[in-house]
């Protein structure tokens, strides 16, 4: 199989590209490849799959933001798949009447409602330093709207729709000029078909309900504040046959008293007396996870940074530590006695 292209080399826009530039660039490839324009033509249906799953990552900023970062394999691990067969072409029929309105007939499959995709939803989760050091199962409270089951989303009780006049069922008043086909979405319908004569009396005709529930996710070690995760499928309930959308966690870790973050690489001060600095010492730390041993140089001084290798935060893609930084700060005594200062002056002396 070959290896697929860039999205941006595909749409023909800079990775710099805002939204309006990509659905103009959608738009051209989409009507010059289209299979009602190339019939029997693989190499443009190709293409016009091709530019559609571009635009498709594209156009959402989430989706956006890991295939920049990680590329197709970042999609891949976040559970994006793209269009593996003919029928797949239409599956993001939503996505293709917002940049090509009703024209080829995108408005929807005539008789039934459009299959729409769950929306993506984004939840705030807090862990603590110790959790996004170490990762690990939790359970995190969702609340989303699912389909009412009752009258299966369409808002009306059961039995109680009636086909549409105006469009007669089909959703659609549609004409042709030429290789185009111009459908214009019925507005007395909706695009449904169908009318509802009495509303759902279990969600009042809103066909959702409130659904909250608690999902236990595996976070990796090692996250940060700001970072994202997708959990693929657990946003927003499709209408009517759609896919569900993704949930989207965004993480953020509280502050330890005493260490502080850059990257994976961990800091923190360590206090020792001046007889320690001058003398060199070995002091004993709690790090992240297991106590470690700081060896401190003979004549060390204020500010000076002892490095501890594998011993920072993991790198939550590979798994990798930073090092501990550990500054060093030498107290000063206060409040000394003679006895103190006299045996202070005789060492002055000495040096």
């Amino acid at each position: 199989m070959a290896a697929k292209r860039d999205y941006y080399e595909v749409l023909e826009v800079g990775r710099d590209a805002d939204l309006n530039q990509m659905k103009k660039a959608y738009r051209r490839l989409a009507i010059q490849f289209h299979p009602d324009k190339n019939p029997g033509d693989e190499v443009a249906e190709e293409k016009f799959k091709e530019a559609a799953e571009a635009y498709k990552v594209l156009s959402e900023p989430e989706q956006r933001k890991i295939y920049d970062a990680y590329g197709h394999k970042g999609l891949e691990g976040a559970g994006f798949r793209g269009f593996e067969g003919h029928d797949d072409i239409f599956q993001f029929s939503d996505i293709f009447s917002s940049v090509l309105g009703d024209l080829f007939g995108f408005g929807g499959r005539r008789g039934q409602p459009r299959a729409r995709r769950g929306a993506n939803l984004k939840t705030s989760v807090t862990l603590t330093f110790e959790e996004a050091f170490s990762g690990g199962t939790k359970n995190i409270p969702v609340s989303r709207w699912n389909e009412c089951r009752r009258c299966s989303g369409n808002g009306a009780e059961p039995g109680s729709l009636v086909t549409c006049p105006d469009c007669q069922g089909n959703g659609q008043i549609a004409s042709s000029q030429g290789w185009m086909t111009f459908a214009v979405t019925c507005s007395r319908c909706g695009g449904a078909g169908q009318l509802v004569s009495k509303v759902c009396q279990k969600c009042e005709g809103e066909g959702r309900l409130r659904d909250d529930k608690e999902l236990e996710v595996t976070i990796p070690a090692g996250v940060a504040s700001g970072d994202t995760m997708p959990v693929v499928g657990e946003g927003g309930k499709g209408q009517n046959g759609g896919p569900p959308g993704d949930l989207f966690l965004v993480f953020e870790v509280e502050t330890h008293p005493l260490f502080r973050r850059e990257r994976n690489d961990l800091h923190m001060d360590l206090p020792i007396s001046f007889v320690q600095a001058a003398l060199g010492c070995e002091v004993t730390v709690e790090a992240p996870g297991e106590e470690v041993t700081v060896k401190v140089r003979a004549g060390a001084q204020p500010g000076d940074i002892v490095a501890m290798r594998k011993q920072g935060m993991p790198d939550p893609n590979n798994g990798r530590r930073g090092s501990l930084q550990v500054h060093i700060r030498v107290l000063v005594p206060t409040n000394l006695n003679r006895k103190q200062k006299k045996a202070l002056k005789e060492l002055e002396g000495l040096l």
